[in-house]
């Protein structure tokens, strides 16, 4: 997938897997109000292009992403349609429900609203030196990019109240232990942890998983029948793919199934 002239993050496959680096590392990968169109463009053609089966994001330098550009946002005029808040709202929710599995590899700072990008992922890998905050009560205002929708589901109300209404700032152990992340290694050892699990998802069958994905995400709000209804909708969609067929043929030959993404 080529991405020709960004300029607040880059872009590169590695075999079947996207990697999105936000790179704006002078400024911890802060998001400017002209950045989100770029970030928006880049998810949304990652999940329309076959050849990514799966999307890490990380960021550059020292910083994974310290959230809104604050010289930008303290300058802003007040909302409208156009502003910061309704076009991130676009990208969260783009991101949340890409049909396709997404690891964020945390390598620093991961505050407000970049927090939140780290929260949209299936999984989160933190290196020694990350750090986490919903740091938006120390700004004077509550979250506005996702994160009081997507912390409880991760670490509980009780864990996410604590943090949303002190903006707290949590390093890689205690995400580790209250499950914002599922493993913390050695910076050096970041990408590497990310990519071989994101390698392990592009594996897969893409249709199947992301129809397992719409329905994880789809779940918290639907009753009992309507995900069952979901769940048939989509096995009816995967039982016309090729890994269907490959994944049965598979198990019949008592094989390891070579899943193509279609």
């Amino acid at each position: 997938m080529d991405l020709p002239g960004l300029k607040c993050c880059t872009w590169h496959m590695d075999g079947d897997v996207g990697v999105l680096t936000l790179n704006r590392p002078e400024r911890l990968n802060a998001i400017a109000n002209t950045d989100i169109d770029e970030l928006d463009r880049v998810i949304m053609r990652a999940g329309k292009e076959p050849s990514v089966r799966a999307l890490v994001i990380t960021g550059a330098g020292r910083g994974f992403c310290s959230g809104a550009d604050v010289k930008e946002w303290a300058a802003r005029a007040d909302a409208d349609e156009e502003s910061w808040p309704a076009k991130m709202h676009r990208t969260i929710a783009r991101l949340y429900w890409l049909p396709k599995p997404v690891i964020a590899a945390v390598n620093g700072v991961a505050a407000g609203s970049g927090f939140d990008i780290a929260l949209t992922a299936d999984m989160r890998f933190g290196s020694t030196a990350a750090r986490f905050g919903q740091v938006y009560a120390q700004r004077g205002i509550c979250p506005d990019a996702g994160g009081s929708y997507l912390l409880p589901r991760i670490v509980g109300e009780t864990r996410a109240a604590e943090l949303i209404y002190t903006g707290r700032i949590i390093d890689a152990d205690e995400a580790l232990r209250i499950g914002v992340v599922s493993d913390v290694v050695p910076p050096e050892q970041l990408m590497e942890r990310a990519l071989e699990q994101a390698r392990i998802f592009a594996a897969g069958p893409t249709v199947a998983i992301g129809e397992a994905k719409r329905n994880i995400r789809a779940g918290h709000t639907l009753s009992i029948e309507e995900a069952l209804r979901n769940e048939q909708r989509g096995a009816l969609i995967c039982v016309n793919t090729e890994d269907k067929v490959e994944g049965l043929a598979a198990a019949i030959e008592k094989r390891r199934p070579v899943f193509v993404g279609r």
